[in-house]
């Protein structure tokens, strides 16, 4: 919740925040090298951000590599 800027949070907050990469520089490692995706699509571009509408429902499923998936909900 304290994460959201504007109602918005970037794609390597997500990822640092869940816990799949220990700092925003991996994180855009990850991304550049196009080793995320989300809900099934991949994400290359390190400025993309997600509303905290995306994040309804049953939420949104965060991918890094193969095997690392992580279902981000907002209370």
């Amino acid at each position: 919740e304290n994460d959201f800027t504007d109602g918005n949070i970037d794609i390597l907050t997500m990822l640092v925040r869940a816990g799949l990469v220990p700092s925003k520089s991996e994180a855009r490692r990850a991304v550049q090298q196009g080793g995320t995706s989300v809900d099934g699509e991949k994400v290359t571009d390190i400025k993309t951000v997600f509303a905290r509408d995306a994040f309804t429902g049953e939420g949104i499923i965060l991918k890094k590599g193969k095997k690392n998936f992580h279902r981000l909900i907002v209370k």
